[in-house]
């Protein structure tokens, strides 16, 4: 019994120092990333992208999602075409809403070294454009 015990205190201080306890382990920046976006998440919440790279979403939720890069960032973006799932209002690069689909609604720019702020506002439907079901915070770290 002694020796059951001092195994299993051996064990539990062996998981506890186990590398994948760890929270902030970073995922490395890749030429293409494909967010995806559910009914309460965002995945990856931060996608790390090489200069130059392309960002794709693909919505996986009950809703239609709105991307939205509010402020100065948007203006930094540089864009070229951003029809058909994008538009720009003011300061701010949006996209238009978007069901699921076979297809990934791609940002139609080319990315500098930085970090962009995002938000998707998750709607019932068209006429809550401006009254949002969720609303969830993502960024793009440009690298």
């Amino acid at each position: 019994m002694r020796r059951f015990t001092w195994i299993l205190a051996v064990l539990a201080i062996a998981c506890t120092q186990a590398p994948f306890t760890t929270p902030d382990i970073k995922e490395p920046a890749r030429s293409n990333v494909v967010v995806q976006i559910s009914n309460a998440a965002v995945d990856p919440s931060v996608a790390r992208v090489k200069e130059g790279g392309n960002v794709a979403w693909t919505n996986q939720s009950d809703f239609l999602a709105v991307l939205s890069f509010p402020g100065r960032d948007a203006s930094e973006l540089n864009c070229k075409d951003l029809r058909p799932d994008f538009a720009k209002e003011g300061n701010t690069l949006q996209s238009l809403p978007f069901r699921s689909a076979p297809y990934p609604v791609v940002l139609p720019c080319s990315l500098k070294k930085g970090r962009y702020p995002y938000v998707i506002n998750l709607l019932n439907s068209i006429a809550d454009m401006g009254n949002p079901t969720f609303t969830l915070a993502a960024e793009i770290t440009v690298e």
